[in-house]
């Protein structure tokens, strides 16, 4: 699928190696679909958080 709007971000060295031995393996086509990915895998997670709800006070504090 082509890109509607193109932006520029900038990568770590290692965040760098990682989206290219990505492409490398086969596992995606090209970096921007690696990206995509981990994008969509944070909304997933950021929906699912949100689908709980808050957490209880006494959840808040075990995390702390």
């Amino acid at each position: 699928m082509a890109a509607k709007h193109s932006r520029h971000i900038a990568l770590t060295e290692p965040l760098i190696a990682y989206v290219e031995a990505q492409v490398a393996k086969g596992e995606y086509t090209c970096i921007s679909e690696v990206v995509r990915a981990a994008l969509r895998q944070m909304i997933e997670r950021d929906e699912a958080k949100a689908a709980r709800g808050p957490a209880s006070p006494e959840v808040a504090r075990d995390r702390a």
